[in-house]
């Protein structure tokens, strides 16, 4: 018997509205084309923006996303203090670094606890989850709920933060406070360790495949702001030159843009890339279960993004705790001086699925006249595709004949890449 088309009409367990199409060739036993795609209406922020105060931005901007709005905020600001030639003081970079981290926490609990965890014991919630593991499920879900809280005490709000702007925050609560988060947040580590422990051998799935990595790179700490960019640990390229290496492309089947490495190559950001960039700045107690997992990192084996996830969240939280411990900020921001002429700017950080980059122009009395928002969703497209063909390609070498198999593999890879469909659909080019 053999394998005709597979269509998956709608992907269950991701962010947004997705589908998947797969043209087999049954012939020679391999995947002719695999398209991922995104079936929401495109979204113009990058249009919206423009004419908007530079003040206005970080807020608007943060409504690209319900889960990483942070992430947009920090990042446009960034943008738009390069764009005005403004350096930070140390304690305000380090503030906004443990947002970021709170952030990525944030959206990698909900995405493994609940999202992804059921494809390693296959179930199709965490509902049906074997008790003992279903016990920490939601010791997990409680550390999740006070990490938004803390989010809502540093940022003002926390989906859509209300204190970050060009030049730091608008207010910031008091030392007392941030010391009082810090110490609670110290309580849930055992609970998260102990949920690690308990899983991680059951997600270890093998998968080998050649393929890019990409994050940011500062080669001191396991950077979630730099100007700088690792490619598969091998050399670095600064943000100015992002768009020269990574290029847009906007395809006929998706609402969604795809971006390839040097304009035909997919590649993976995220957890699992930053953490084969970064391992070595990870703190001993994540380099401590990180040995644990007996495979070769760096790796670009899909499977391993949901415990990348876990691991580097153990390690935010203690970086997090560090900085809320020790940063005291006495002036929560600085002084803006909008430019002389017409001036651009590029911020870059790691949002919870990976690399973001916010570019945009600013005119003279402080507008926005331009902007491009490039999401790691979008990034990360052409990498899901290519591990789908892979994965199947492999295992259509043997006599599998069950749709639904392929279906069922096809949507655990994909949630493995935890994509963030309504990131991904900004403004697309349509072709006549």
């Amino acid at each position: 018997m053999k394998l005709s088309n597979v269509v998956i009409d709608v992907l269950s367990r991701v962010e947004g509205h997705g589908s998947l199409y797969l043209e087999l060739n049954s012939e020679n036993r391999s995947v002719k084309r695999v398209e991922l795609k995104i079936s929401e209406g495109a979204r113009f922020f990058e249009y919206a923006i423009r004419g908007r105060s530079i003040y206005e931005a970080p807020l608007i901007m943060s409504r690209i996303c319900g889960i990483c709005g942070v992430s947009h905020a920090i990042c446009s600001a960034k943008a738009l203090e390069n764009a005005l030639g403004i350096n930070l003081p140390k304690e305000i970079e380090l503030m906004r670094e443990a947002m970021l981290e709170l952030n990525i926490i944030d959206s990698h609990l909900l995405h493994v606890s609940i999202l992804s965890i059921p494809d390693y014991y296959g179930v199709k919630t965490f509902l049906e989850l074997p008790s003992n593991v279903k016990e920490k499920v939601i010791n997990i879900i409680k550390l999740r709920n006070y990490i938004g809280k803390v989010l809502d005490i540093l940022s003002g709000e926390r989906i859509h933060p209300r204190n970050i702007i060009p030049g730091g925050f608008t207010k910031l609560p008091s030392k007392e406070k941030i010391t009082i988060v810090a110490k609670e947040l110290n309580s849930y580590i055992k609970d998260l360790e102990s949920f690690i422990e308990l899983v991680i051998d059951k997600m270890l799935i093998e998968f080998k495949r050649p393929g890019h990595y990409v994050s940011l790179y500062s080669g001191n700490d396991y950077s979630v702001i730099s100007d700088k960019i690792s490619i598969d640990s091998n050399y670095v390229v600064n943000k100015d030159e992002y768009d020269k290496y990574f290029i847009e492309e906007s395809p006929s089947y998706s609402t969604s843009k795809k971006v390839l490495f040097r304009g035909s190559e997919n590649f993976m950001v995220g957890a699992l890339s930053r953490m084969n960039t970064n391992k070595s700045f990870m703190v001993d107690e994540a380099k401590y279960l990180l040995r644990k997992i007996n495979t070769a990192i760096p790796s670009t084996n899909p499977y391993l993004i949901p415990l990348a996830q876990l691991i580097e969240t153990l390690h935010m939280i203690c970086r997090v705790i560090d900085i809320l411990s020790e940063v005291y900020i006495k002036t929560p921001r600085v002084q803006i001086k909008l430019p002389e002429k017409e001036s651009h700017g590029i911020g870059l950080v790691e949002a919870p699925r990976g690399t973001l980059y916010h570019s945009y122009t600013v005119d003279k009395e402080g507008r926005i006249t331009f902007s491009n928002v490039i999401t790691p969703t979008a990034q990360n497209t052409a990498d899901i595709e290519n591990s789908i063909k892979m994965y199947i390609e492999k295992k259509i070498n043997k006599p599998i004949t069950d749709k639904e198999y392929i279906k069922k593999e096809c949507e655990k890879i994909i949630r493995c890449y935890d994509p963030c469909i309504s990131c991904s659909v900004h403004a697309v080019i349509l072709k006549k």
